[in-house]
Protein backbone atom coordinates (compact mmCIF):
# COMPACT_ATOMS: atom_id res chain seq x y z
CA UNK A 1 0.00 0.00 0.00
CA UNK A 2 1.39 3.14 -1.60
CA UNK A 3 1.72 5.86 1.62
CA UNK A 4 -0.02 9.03 1.49
CA UNK A 5 1.55 11.64 0.57
CA UNK A 6 -0.38 14.68 0.10
CA UNK A 7 0.49 17.08 -2.31
CA UNK A 8 3.57 16.21 -3.35
CA UNK A 9 2.10 12.81 -4.39
CA UNK A 10 2.64 13.33 -7.92
CA UNK A 11 5.97 14.08 -7.96
CA UNK A 12 7.26 12.10 -5.15
CA UNK A 13 8.45 9.00 -7.61
CA UNK A 14 10.48 11.79 -9.24
CA UNK A 15 11.87 13.75 -6.24
CA UNK A 16 12.72 10.55 -4.72
CA UNK A 17 14.86 9.29 -8.03
CA UNK A 18 16.27 12.60 -7.86
CA UNK A 19 17.62 12.21 -4.29
CA UNK A 20 18.25 8.66 -4.55
CA UNK A 21 20.69 9.22 -7.94
CA UNK A 22 22.41 11.98 -5.62
CA UNK A 23 23.24 9.75 -3.05
CA UNK A 24 24.47 6.98 -4.76
CA UNK A 25 26.60 9.51 -6.71
CA UNK A 26 28.12 10.30 -3.08
CA UNK A 27 28.16 6.86 -2.31
CA UNK A 28 30.34 5.59 -4.95
CA UNK A 29 32.63 8.64 -4.82
CA UNK A 30 33.22 8.05 -0.96
CA UNK A 31 32.98 3.70 -1.00
CA UNK A 32 36.50 1.83 -0.61
CA UNK A 33 37.69 0.76 -3.33
CA UNK A 34 34.89 1.50 -5.73
CA UNK A 35 33.00 -1.30 -4.48
CA UNK A 36 29.93 -2.15 -7.20
CA UNK A 37 28.30 -4.61 -5.53
CA UNK A 38 27.13 -2.76 -2.60
CA UNK A 39 26.44 0.31 -4.79
CA UNK A 40 24.82 -1.92 -7.40
CA UNK A 41 22.37 -2.90 -4.38
CA UNK A 42 21.78 0.77 -3.36
CA UNK A 43 20.62 1.45 -6.85
CA UNK A 44 18.11 -1.84 -6.95
CA UNK A 45 16.83 -0.72 -3.56
CA UNK A 46 16.44 3.27 -4.70
CA UNK A 47 14.69 1.82 -7.70
CA UNK A 48 12.20 -0.80 -5.76
CA UNK A 49 11.02 2.35 -3.42
CA UNK A 50 10.16 4.58 -6.23
CA UNK A 51 8.13 1.76 -7.58
CA UNK A 52 6.48 1.19 -4.64
CA UNK A 53 4.60 4.85 -4.11
CA UNK A 54 4.50 5.47 -8.05
CA UNK A 55 0.49 5.21 -7.92
CA UNK A 56 -2.24 7.61 -9.54
CA UNK A 57 -2.80 10.32 -7.52
CA UNK A 58 -6.31 10.28 -5.35
CA UNK A 59 -9.21 12.34 -7.17
CA UNK A 60 -9.02 14.10 -3.29
CA UNK A 61 -5.41 15.23 -3.58
CA UNK A 62 -4.36 19.11 -5.02
CA UNK A 63 -1.28 18.07 -5.81
CA UNK A 64 1.83 20.26 -6.52
CA UNK A 65 2.85 20.87 -10.72
CA UNK A 66 -0.43 19.16 -10.97
CA UNK A 67 -0.57 21.01 -14.49
CA UNK A 68 2.86 20.22 -15.85
CA UNK A 69 3.18 16.94 -13.99
CA UNK A 70 0.85 14.21 -14.24
CA UNK A 71 0.54 11.09 -12.01
CA UNK A 72 -1.81 9.25 -13.80
CA UNK A 73 -2.42 5.22 -14.40
CA UNK A 74 0.12 6.48 -17.17
CA UNK A 75 2.95 7.60 -15.67
CA UNK A 76 1.92 4.86 -12.69
CA UNK A 77 2.46 2.21 -15.12
CA UNK A 78 5.36 3.47 -16.77
CA UNK A 79 7.51 4.23 -13.80
CA UNK A 80 6.70 0.76 -12.22
CA UNK A 81 8.22 -0.68 -15.66
CA UNK A 82 11.25 1.46 -15.65
CA UNK A 83 12.17 0.82 -12.26
CA UNK A 84 11.65 -2.97 -12.34
CA UNK A 85 13.30 -3.71 -15.80
CA UNK A 86 16.00 -1.17 -14.96
CA UNK A 87 16.67 -3.26 -11.80
CA UNK A 88 17.17 -6.68 -13.60
CA UNK A 89 19.65 -4.80 -15.94
CA UNK A 90 21.40 -3.48 -12.89
CA UNK A 91 21.75 -6.96 -11.40
CA UNK A 92 22.90 -8.30 -14.49
CA UNK A 93 25.74 -5.02 -14.52
CA UNK A 94 27.20 -5.80 -11.35
CA UNK A 95 28.97 -9.05 -12.26
CA UNK A 96 29.05 -7.75 -16.12
CA UNK A 97 30.88 -4.38 -15.45
CA UNK A 98 34.12 -5.69 -13.90
CA UNK A 99 34.45 -8.50 -16.60
CA UNK A 100 34.99 -5.35 -18.97
CA UNK A 101 37.77 -3.62 -17.41
CA UNK A 102 35.96 -0.56 -17.04
CA UNK A 103 36.16 1.23 -13.22
CA UNK A 104 32.27 1.61 -13.92
CA UNK A 105 31.20 3.03 -10.45
CA UNK A 106 29.67 5.89 -12.30
CA UNK A 107 27.35 3.46 -13.95
CA UNK A 108 24.63 2.89 -11.39
CA UNK A 109 23.89 6.80 -10.80
CA UNK A 110 24.12 8.04 -14.72
CA UNK A 111 21.40 4.90 -14.97
CA UNK A 112 19.72 6.41 -11.85
CA UNK A 113 20.11 10.14 -13.37
CA UNK A 114 18.92 8.26 -16.99
CA UNK A 115 15.81 6.90 -15.16
CA UNK A 116 14.95 10.62 -13.48
CA UNK A 117 14.88 12.11 -16.98
CA UNK A 118 12.39 8.72 -18.66
CA UNK A 119 10.16 9.59 -15.46
CA UNK A 120 9.43 12.86 -16.78
CA UNK A 121 9.25 12.17 -19.94
CA UNK A 122 6.52 9.95 -19.18
CA UNK A 123 4.79 12.14 -16.48
CA UNK A 124 5.07 15.74 -18.76
CA UNK A 125 2.28 17.14 -19.53
CA UNK A 126 3.68 20.18 -21.07
CA UNK A 127 6.40 20.09 -24.01
CA UNK A 128 8.91 22.26 -22.37
CA UNK A 129 8.92 19.84 -19.32
CA UNK A 130 8.94 16.92 -21.44
CA UNK A 131 12.20 18.23 -23.26
CA UNK A 132 13.73 18.54 -20.11
CA UNK A 133 13.26 15.00 -19.26
CA UNK A 134 14.42 14.08 -22.50
CA UNK A 135 17.65 15.72 -22.16
CA UNK A 136 18.07 14.45 -18.86
CA UNK A 137 17.93 11.32 -20.00
CA UNK A 138 19.95 11.81 -22.98
CA UNK A 139 22.76 13.14 -21.23
CA UNK A 140 23.23 10.30 -19.16
CA UNK A 141 22.90 8.02 -21.96
CA UNK A 142 25.41 9.33 -23.89
CA UNK A 143 28.17 9.03 -21.20
CA UNK A 144 27.29 5.23 -20.29
CA UNK A 145 27.50 4.84 -24.33
CA UNK A 146 30.73 5.49 -23.84
CA UNK A 147 31.37 3.93 -20.46
CA UNK A 148 34.26 1.39 -22.36
CA UNK A 149 37.07 4.11 -22.27
CA UNK A 150 39.44 2.01 -23.69
CA UNK A 151 37.33 1.00 -26.47
CA UNK A 152 37.92 2.55 -30.02
CA UNK A 153 34.02 1.62 -30.76
CA UNK A 154 32.76 2.24 -27.19
CA UNK A 155 33.98 6.02 -27.80
CA UNK A 156 32.57 6.25 -31.70
CA UNK A 157 29.26 4.67 -30.27
CA UNK A 158 29.44 7.92 -27.64
CA UNK A 159 30.40 10.23 -30.20
CA UNK A 160 27.50 9.06 -32.52
CA UNK A 161 25.16 8.89 -30.52
CA UNK A 162 25.80 12.61 -28.99
CA UNK A 163 25.99 13.88 -32.38
CA UNK A 164 22.63 12.79 -33.93
CA UNK A 165 21.24 13.11 -30.89
CA UNK A 166 21.97 16.48 -30.14
CA UNK A 167 20.58 17.31 -34.06
CA UNK A 168 16.92 15.55 -32.93
CA UNK A 169 16.69 17.56 -30.19
CA UNK A 170 17.24 20.16 -32.07
CA UNK A 171 14.44 19.55 -34.19
CA UNK A 172 12.24 18.71 -31.48
CA UNK A 173 12.93 21.92 -29.59
CA UNK A 174 11.89 24.02 -32.71
CA UNK A 175 9.05 21.74 -33.73
CA UNK A 176 7.81 22.90 -29.91
CA UNK A 177 8.61 26.49 -30.41
CA UNK A 178 6.41 26.10 -33.26
CA UNK A 179 3.48 24.51 -31.46
CA UNK A 180 3.55 27.37 -28.68
CA UNK A 181 3.50 30.01 -31.64
CA UNK A 182 0.30 28.29 -32.58
CA UNK A 183 -1.20 27.75 -29.42
CA UNK A 184 0.70 30.36 -27.33
CA UNK A 185 0.90 27.52 -24.50
CA UNK A 186 3.20 24.38 -24.05
CA UNK A 187 0.92 22.65 -22.01
CA UNK A 188 -0.57 19.71 -24.12
CA UNK A 189 -4.29 19.90 -23.52
CA UNK A 190 -4.34 23.91 -24.68
CA UNK A 191 -1.85 22.73 -27.69
CA UNK A 192 -5.15 19.95 -28.56
CA UNK A 193 -7.43 22.76 -28.04
CA UNK A 194 -5.90 25.37 -30.55
CA UNK A 195 -5.21 21.88 -33.06
CA UNK A 196 -8.91 21.49 -32.89
CA UNK A 197 -9.74 25.33 -33.69
CA UNK A 198 -10.04 26.88 -36.79
CA UNK A 199 -7.16 27.82 -37.58
CA UNK A 200 -6.08 30.29 -40.35
CA UNK A 201 -4.34 28.43 -43.47
CA UNK A 202 -0.67 29.89 -42.28
CA UNK A 203 -1.47 28.68 -38.50
CA UNK A 204 -2.31 25.41 -39.61
CA UNK A 205 0.57 24.87 -41.92
CA UNK A 206 2.78 25.75 -39.06
CA UNK A 207 0.77 23.85 -36.38
CA UNK A 208 1.66 20.42 -38.61
CA UNK A 209 5.34 21.75 -39.31
CA UNK A 210 5.64 21.67 -35.83
CA UNK A 211 3.78 18.24 -35.58
CA UNK A 212 5.89 16.81 -38.23
CA UNK A 213 9.29 18.60 -36.10
CA UNK A 214 8.16 16.94 -32.91
CA UNK A 215 7.65 13.53 -34.42
CA UNK A 216 10.96 13.56 -36.22
CA UNK A 217 12.82 13.72 -32.53
CA UNK A 218 10.39 11.33 -31.04
CA UNK A 219 11.46 9.00 -34.47
CA UNK A 220 15.27 9.40 -33.36
CA UNK A 221 14.69 8.11 -29.64
CA UNK A 222 12.38 5.28 -30.54
CA UNK A 223 14.85 4.14 -33.68
CA UNK A 224 12.44 4.80 -36.38
CA UNK A 225 13.20 4.81 -40.08
CA UNK A 226 14.93 6.83 -41.66
CA UNK A 227 15.90 7.72 -38.17
CA UNK A 228 17.85 4.70 -37.27
CA UNK A 229 21.03 4.78 -38.61
CA UNK A 230 22.88 5.30 -35.00
CA UNK A 231 21.27 2.32 -33.20
CA UNK A 232 23.67 -0.39 -34.19
CA UNK A 233 26.64 1.27 -34.16
CA UNK A 234 26.09 2.67 -30.64
CA UNK A 235 24.63 -0.77 -29.87
CA UNK A 236 27.38 -2.47 -30.93
CA UNK A 237 30.13 -0.08 -29.56
CA UNK A 238 28.25 0.70 -25.40
CA UNK A 239 29.06 -1.77 -23.22
CA UNK A 240 26.48 -4.98 -23.72
CA UNK A 241 25.14 -3.89 -20.02
CA UNK A 242 24.25 -0.87 -21.51
CA UNK A 243 23.11 -1.48 -24.44
CA UNK A 244 20.32 -4.00 -22.79
CA UNK A 245 19.63 -0.66 -20.58
CA UNK A 246 18.93 1.53 -24.03
CA UNK A 247 16.84 -0.91 -26.00
CA UNK A 248 14.56 -1.49 -23.32
CA UNK A 249 14.34 1.24 -20.33
CA UNK A 250 14.78 4.19 -22.56
CA UNK A 251 12.46 2.73 -25.85
CA UNK A 252 9.85 2.87 -22.89
CA UNK A 253 10.03 6.30 -21.87
CA UNK A 254 10.17 7.51 -25.35
CA UNK A 255 7.11 5.49 -26.11
CA UNK A 256 5.55 6.64 -22.87
CA UNK A 257 6.15 10.21 -23.90
CA UNK A 258 4.93 9.86 -27.77
CA UNK A 259 1.88 7.99 -26.40
CA UNK A 260 0.52 11.26 -24.58
CA UNK A 261 1.61 13.71 -27.26
CA UNK A 262 0.01 12.03 -30.10
CA UNK A 263 -3.42 10.69 -27.60
CA UNK A 264 -3.53 14.11 -26.05
CA UNK A 265 -1.64 17.09 -28.15
CA UNK A 266 -2.09 15.51 -31.52
CA UNK A 267 -5.87 13.89 -31.19
CA UNK A 268 -7.22 16.85 -32.89
CA UNK A 269 -4.80 15.97 -36.07
CA UNK A 270 -4.93 12.38 -35.84
CA UNK A 271 -6.25 12.00 -39.61
CA UNK A 272 -3.54 13.86 -40.80
CA UNK A 273 -0.77 11.80 -38.70
CA UNK A 274 -2.27 8.19 -39.53
CA UNK A 275 -0.59 7.60 -43.06
CA UNK A 276 2.95 8.97 -41.98
CA UNK A 277 2.99 6.79 -38.70
CA UNK A 278 1.33 3.77 -41.36
CA UNK A 279 4.56 4.28 -43.44
CA UNK A 280 6.87 4.95 -40.78
CA UNK A 281 5.69 1.72 -38.72
CA UNK A 282 6.03 -0.37 -42.06
CA UNK A 283 8.45 1.10 -43.63
CA UNK A 284 10.43 0.62 -39.81
CA UNK A 285 9.63 -3.20 -39.52
CA UNK A 286 10.53 -3.85 -43.10
CA UNK A 287 14.13 -2.86 -42.81
CA UNK A 288 14.71 -3.48 -39.71
CA UNK A 289 13.97 -7.37 -40.02
CA UNK A 290 15.31 -7.47 -43.83
CA UNK A 291 18.57 -6.02 -42.28
CA UNK A 292 18.86 -8.28 -39.53
CA UNK A 293 18.99 -11.09 -41.97
CA UNK A 294 22.54 -10.17 -43.19
CA UNK A 295 23.79 -10.02 -39.69
CA UNK A 296 26.64 -11.82 -38.53
CA UNK A 297 27.15 -10.23 -35.18
CA UNK A 298 24.03 -11.19 -32.73
CA UNK A 299 24.41 -7.42 -31.11
CA UNK A 300 23.98 -5.76 -34.17
CA UNK A 301 21.25 -8.21 -35.43
CA UNK A 302 19.48 -7.52 -32.21
CA UNK A 303 19.49 -3.79 -32.84
CA UNK A 304 18.54 -4.27 -35.72
CA UNK A 305 15.78 -6.88 -34.56
CA UNK A 306 14.86 -3.72 -31.77
CA UNK A 307 14.35 -1.64 -35.07
CA UNK A 308 11.94 -4.08 -36.16
CA UNK A 309 9.98 -3.92 -33.04
CA UNK A 310 10.12 -0.10 -32.47
CA UNK A 311 7.98 -0.79 -36.09
CA UNK A 312 5.34 -3.33 -34.22
CA UNK A 313 5.44 -0.86 -31.77
CA UNK A 314 4.42 2.30 -33.52
CA UNK A 315 1.18 -0.04 -34.95
CA UNK A 316 -0.33 0.90 -31.47
CA UNK A 317 0.57 4.32 -32.01
CA UNK A 318 -1.11 4.35 -35.65
CA UNK A 319 -3.92 3.11 -34.06
CA UNK A 320 -4.83 6.26 -32.35
CA UNK A 321 -6.81 4.49 -29.60
CA UNK A 322 -7.33 3.09 -26.62
CA UNK A 323 -6.87 -0.07 -27.70
CA UNK A 324 -3.66 0.75 -29.37
CA UNK A 325 -2.01 2.69 -26.73
CA UNK A 326 -2.93 0.13 -24.22
CA UNK A 327 -1.06 -2.74 -26.64
CA UNK A 328 1.96 -0.68 -27.13
CA UNK A 329 2.36 -0.72 -23.18
CA UNK A 330 1.43 -4.52 -22.82
CA UNK A 331 4.46 -4.84 -25.81
CA UNK A 332 7.05 -3.18 -23.96
CA UNK A 333 6.69 -5.43 -21.31
CA UNK A 334 6.92 -7.99 -22.99
CA UNK A 335 9.89 -6.95 -25.82
CA UNK A 336 11.60 -5.38 -22.36
CA UNK A 337 11.82 -8.98 -20.86
CA UNK A 338 12.69 -10.41 -24.10
CA UNK A 339 15.99 -8.74 -24.86
CA UNK A 340 17.03 -8.22 -21.18
CA UNK A 341 16.73 -11.98 -21.63
CA UNK A 342 19.02 -11.82 -24.90
CA UNK A 343 21.53 -10.12 -23.49
CA UNK A 344 21.76 -11.19 -20.29
CA UNK A 345 23.14 -14.80 -22.01
CA UNK A 346 25.14 -12.98 -23.72
CA UNK A 347 26.74 -11.03 -21.14
CA UNK A 348 26.79 -15.08 -19.11
CA UNK A 349 29.09 -16.28 -21.54
CA UNK A 350 31.29 -13.46 -22.41
CA UNK A 351 34.71 -13.68 -22.67
CA UNK A 352 36.61 -11.11 -20.97
CA UNK A 353 33.55 -8.62 -21.59
CA UNK A 354 33.34 -9.49 -25.49
CA UNK A 355 29.80 -10.27 -24.72
CA UNK A 356 29.99 -13.38 -27.15
CA UNK A 357 28.44 -11.03 -29.94
CA UNK A 358 28.80 -13.36 -32.63
CA UNK A 359 26.29 -15.72 -33.73
CA UNK A 360 29.30 -18.38 -34.85
CA UNK A 361 30.14 -18.19 -30.97
CA UNK A 362 27.36 -20.01 -29.81
CA UNK A 363 28.19 -23.25 -32.13
CA UNK A 364 27.13 -26.17 -30.71
CA UNK A 365 25.77 -24.70 -27.00
CA UNK A 366 23.32 -26.47 -26.91
CA UNK A 367 26.25 -29.65 -26.12
CA UNK A 368 28.22 -27.61 -24.50
CA UNK A 369 25.54 -25.87 -22.42
CA UNK A 370 22.07 -27.09 -22.71
CA UNK A 371 20.57 -25.07 -20.13
CA UNK A 372 21.49 -21.47 -22.19
CA UNK A 373 20.91 -23.08 -25.24
CA UNK A 374 17.05 -23.77 -23.87
CA UNK A 375 16.84 -19.87 -22.18
CA UNK A 376 18.43 -18.24 -25.57
CA UNK A 377 15.67 -20.40 -27.56
CA UNK A 378 13.17 -19.17 -25.33
CA UNK A 379 14.00 -15.66 -26.13
CA UNK A 380 14.81 -16.33 -29.75
CA UNK A 381 10.90 -18.02 -30.40
CA UNK A 382 9.71 -15.52 -28.15
CA UNK A 383 10.88 -12.37 -30.25
CA UNK A 384 9.66 -14.56 -33.20
CA UNK A 385 6.39 -14.17 -31.46
CA UNK A 386 5.45 -18.10 -31.67
CA UNK A 387 2.96 -18.98 -28.72
CA UNK A 388 2.73 -19.21 -26.19
CA UNK A 389 5.52 -16.96 -24.89
CA UNK A 390 5.37 -13.21 -24.69
CA UNK A 391 6.29 -12.01 -27.89
CA UNK A 392 2.99 -14.02 -29.76
CA UNK A 393 1.09 -12.32 -26.69
CA UNK A 394 2.28 -9.23 -27.61
CA UNK A 395 1.75 -9.24 -31.08
CA UNK A 396 -1.65 -10.52 -30.83
CA UNK A 397 -2.65 -7.36 -28.76
CA UNK A 398 -1.14 -5.55 -31.27
CA UNK A 399 -2.49 -6.93 -34.25
CA UNK A 400 -5.76 -7.22 -32.67
CA UNK A 401 -5.85 -3.70 -32.33
CA UNK A 402 -4.88 -2.75 -35.44
CA UNK A 403 -7.55 -4.46 -37.23
CA UNK A 404 -10.22 -2.87 -34.77
CA UNK A 405 -8.84 0.10 -35.95
CA UNK A 406 -9.21 -0.83 -39.38
CA UNK A 407 -5.31 -1.19 -40.50
CA UNK A 408 -5.53 -4.99 -42.28
CA UNK A 409 -2.77 -4.09 -44.77
CA UNK A 410 -0.67 -3.16 -41.94
CA UNK A 411 -1.45 -6.16 -40.20
CA UNK A 412 -0.58 -7.99 -43.16
CA UNK A 413 2.61 -6.45 -43.46
CA UNK A 414 3.20 -7.11 -39.57
CA UNK A 415 2.79 -10.80 -40.37
CA UNK A 416 4.76 -11.15 -43.24
CA UNK A 417 8.10 -9.01 -41.35
CA UNK A 418 7.23 -11.45 -38.56
CA UNK A 419 7.80 -14.48 -40.72
CA UNK A 420 10.89 -12.38 -42.45
CA UNK A 421 12.33 -12.16 -38.59
CA UNK A 422 11.94 -15.95 -38.02
CA UNK A 423 14.83 -16.70 -40.84
CA UNK A 424 17.80 -14.66 -38.16
CA UNK A 425 15.83 -15.99 -35.09
CA UNK A 426 15.52 -19.20 -35.51
CA UNK A 427 19.03 -18.84 -37.62
CA UNK A 428 20.43 -18.39 -33.53
CA UNK A 429 18.72 -21.44 -32.80
CA UNK A 430 20.28 -23.94 -35.44
CA UNK A 431 23.42 -22.68 -34.91
CA UNK A 432 23.19 -23.73 -31.11
CA UNK A 433 21.97 -26.89 -31.72
CA UNK A 434 23.50 -28.13 -35.05
CA UNK A 435 26.60 -26.63 -35.32
CA UNK A 436 29.41 -28.21 -33.94
CA UNK A 437 30.98 -26.85 -30.39
CA UNK A 438 33.81 -24.87 -30.69
CA UNK A 439 34.68 -24.82 -26.40
CA UNK A 440 32.86 -25.82 -23.59
CA UNK A 441 31.12 -22.59 -22.40
CA UNK A 442 30.77 -21.96 -18.53
CA UNK A 443 28.35 -19.14 -17.47
CA UNK A 444 29.85 -16.70 -14.88
CA UNK A 445 28.43 -14.55 -12.50
CA UNK A 446 25.80 -15.34 -9.67
CA UNK A 447 23.86 -11.98 -9.80
CA UNK A 448 24.14 -11.95 -13.40
CA UNK A 449 22.37 -15.56 -13.87
CA UNK A 450 19.52 -14.24 -11.59
CA UNK A 451 19.16 -11.79 -13.85
CA UNK A 452 18.78 -13.80 -16.47
CA UNK A 453 16.49 -16.05 -14.87
CA UNK A 454 14.25 -13.13 -13.96
CA UNK A 455 13.88 -12.30 -17.63
CA UNK A 456 13.35 -15.23 -18.98
CA UNK A 457 10.93 -16.39 -16.22
CA UNK A 458 9.21 -12.77 -17.28
CA UNK A 459 9.11 -13.80 -21.15
CA UNK A 460 7.11 -17.42 -19.77
CA UNK A 461 4.76 -15.99 -17.36
CA UNK A 462 3.72 -12.82 -19.86
CA UNK A 463 3.05 -15.43 -22.54
CA UNK A 464 1.19 -18.11 -20.04
CA UNK A 465 -0.47 -15.57 -17.29
CA UNK A 466 -0.39 -11.98 -18.73
CA UNK A 467 -3.83 -11.21 -17.71
CA UNK A 468 -2.51 -8.65 -14.56
CA UNK A 469 -0.20 -6.67 -16.92
CA UNK A 470 -2.46 -6.55 -19.65
CA UNK A 471 -5.05 -5.20 -17.31
CA UNK A 472 -2.58 -2.78 -15.92
CA UNK A 473 -1.62 -1.86 -19.52
CA UNK A 474 -5.47 -1.15 -20.45
CA UNK A 475 -5.88 0.85 -16.97
CA UNK A 476 -2.70 3.71 -18.31
CA UNK A 477 -4.35 3.59 -21.44
CA UNK A 478 -7.56 4.19 -20.28
CA UNK A 479 -6.23 7.09 -17.93
CA UNK A 480 -4.56 9.20 -20.61
CA UNK A 481 -7.08 8.72 -23.29
CA UNK A 482 -10.36 9.43 -21.72
CA UNK A 483 -8.38 11.33 -19.02
CA UNK A 484 -9.97 9.29 -16.15
CA UNK A 485 -7.97 8.59 -12.95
Amino acid sequence: MMPQLGAIQNVAPLLLATGWALFVLIAEMFSVDRRHVGIGWLTIVGLGTVAWIAEPAGSGTDPIFASVVAQDGLTSYVTQLLCALTMVSVLMAIDYIPKTGVQGGEHYPLVLFAVVGLIVMAAATDLIVMFLGLETMSMAVYVLAGLWKREMRSNEAALKYFLLGAFASGFMLYGMALLYAVAGSTLLPDVAAAAASDLPAEQSTLLLLGVALLLVGFGFKVGAVPFHLWTPDVYEGAPTSVTAFMSTVVKLGAFAAMIRTVTVALAPVSGDLTLALWLTSAATMTVGNIVALKQTSLKRMLAYSSVAHTGYLLIGVTCGSEQGAAAVLFYLATYGAMNLAAFGIMMLISRQGSGAERISDYAGLGQSNPMLALAMTICMLSLTGIPPLAGFMGKLYLFSAALEAGHEILVVVAVLNSVISAAYYLGVVRVMYLDAPRENVAASGGHLAIGTLIAVAAVIALGLMPGAVLDAARNAAASIVLGSG
